[in-house]
């Protein structure tokens, strides 16, 4: 975690991914990435300082990403923990959490973060229970340990509301989209 710094300040231009980002923490969170890149493509999990960020502190997760291994939590938020019945998930594989019948496609968004350098945004069921369902938005920002990649790591959040009952299929389904960084002012 980066210390003894200037605290960046809002960035500048409308970017692509705030067009269909709906949730104001979400933008907020996106717009605190882009004030870290600094010329970069991706800013480093080091640029990454949590008070700047206390706001959004429960609902975020900061993974590792290694080709092989796929990604694994550095440290996640207390609802995020909670979603999966952990009260930490420091250290264990995105494999180890995500249901296997749902593995395939969270796996197959997230890795576009690190293949493709891409923002991805998620929106639909973004967690499933035993006995409840959230519907809501996430958001993926790739990080970087060099300043052209590759992607090394992900900032995420996500804001949900939680759903009890029956889950149509309409409510299943999530919507994935992917912006590269270069296309992002």
């Amino acid at each position: 975690m980066a210390a003894n710094r200037e605290r960046p300040g809002p960035s500048t231009g409308e970017s692509p991914a705030v067009s269909f980002l709906e949730k104001p923490d979400l933008r907020r969170l996106f717009d605190y990435w882009r004030s870290l890149r600094r010329g970069r493509l991706m800013p480093s999990k080091n640029d990454i300082d949590p008070l700047d960020i206390g706001w959004a502190l429960s609902r975020v997760f900061l993974m590792d990403y290694r080709p092989a291994e796929g990604f694994t939590y550095r440290l996640a938020g207390t609802e995020v923990s909670s979603v999966f019945g952990h009260s930490n998930l420091k250290g264990l594989n995105l494999r180890d959490v995500v249901k296997p019948e749902r593995l395939a496609l969270i796996e197959s968004a997230w890795t576009r973060v690190a293949e493709d350098q891409s923002v991805v945004c998620m929106s639909g069921m973004v967690y499933h229970g035993v006995d409840r369902t959230s519907i809501g938005e996430r958001l993926l920002l790739p990080l970087a340990d060099e300043a052209g990649g590759p992607v090394t790591g992900l900032l995420g959040m996500t804001v949900a509301n939680w759903v009890t009952g029956e889950v149509t299929e309409e409510m299943r389904a999530i919507d994935v989209k992917a912006i590269p960084v270069e296309e992002i002012p």
